[in-house]
């Protein structure tokens, strides 16, 4: 479902499908465990239940992935074949012998009117600095607006509640099943037009004029720390806007981005800070 992962996929000459509730035929299965323990067991039970007799299942992942409890899960399923454990991983494998389906529980919920997905980022609900960005959205924002690193929509959703001169919306997102959230989720709230991008923002974007960018930008790789990423994030926001336009952004406290923004703007200003989050406004 990530972006960079399926171009670089197809770009392999394979054939890609993002969604795994559109997955309609296999003949051997790999699920590699994600740190969502819910979202692991969809992945497996959906793939069992697809596979023919004869097929086989492979599971692997981190210790730290929680791969133990999945196991002892699996094991209450289905019957394991056997498996393999080294450099602190496992690897576990069942072969069908029965079609005997294993439950498949629902992976959306609904929080606060929200469409959410386990195994997508803030999927409990929206986190503590978009809560933040969100409190400092008012009537000057307005016109074009693009939404960098959108999630399932969650800033969208306040700007449009909150900002009713916005006239153009587009969400642009690398995670698949967050922005086929943020479709939901938006559909019910405004008449603006509105417009859904599945791209790799540092890879894909086209500069398109604004008047407005917002964003809570991703600073990790997996589990690694990298602020590159959201400096990245501001570079592209700064050559999106034509003179005039405005960023307005929240990050950690701890994170370096002022002197990337300092670089690529007129003027900046720090709005405010609380709970480890600040929110910066930049003008071109």
């Amino acid at each position: 479902g990530h972006r960079t992962a399926f171009n670089e996929l197809q770009s392999a000459g394979y054939q890609v499908i993002p969604d795994i509730e559109e997955v309609s035929n296999v003949e051997q299965a790999i699920v590699l465990l994600g740190r969502n323990r819910k979202r692991n067991e969809f992945d497996i039970a959906r793939l069992w239940n697809l596979l023919p007799l004869g097929g086989r299942l492979i599971v692997a992942g981190d210790k730290t992935d929680g791969v133990a409890s999945i196991r002892k899960w699996l094991a209450g399923q289905i019957s394991v074949s056997d498996s393999y454990s080294k450099y602190h991983a496992v690897v576990l494998w069942a072969d069908k012998t029965t079609m005997e389906p294993v439950p498949e529980h629902k992976l959306e919920q609904v929080i606060d009117g929200f469409h959410l997905t386990h195994g997508m980022f803030s999927a409990s609900g929206p986190d503590k600095g978009s809560i933040f960005l969100a409190e400092h959205f008012d009537k000057r924002l307005g016109g074009r607006v693009a939404d960098l690193g959108a999630g399932w929509g969650y800033l969208s959703a306040k700007l449009l509640e909150q900002c009713p001169s916005v006239k153009q919306l587009d969400l642009y997102e690398a995670d698949h099943a967050s922005l086929k959230a943020a479709k939901k989720n938006l559909s019910r709230i405004s008449d603006a037009e509105i417009s859904y991008a599945w791209l790799d923002i540092t890879a894909e974007f086209s500069k398109t004029p604004y008047d407005w960018v917002i964003m809570n930008p991703p600073f990790h790789t997996g589990r690694a720390s990298e602020p590159a990423l959201g400096q990245r994030f501001i570079e592209i926001a700064a050559s999106t806007l034509p003179s005039g336009g405005r960023l307005m952004m929240v990050a950690n406290t701890n994170l370096p981005y002022e002197r990337v923004v300092a670089q690529k703007f007129k003027t900046f200003e720090n709005l405010g800070q609380r709970d480890g989050f600040k929110v910066l406004l930049a003008k071109k």
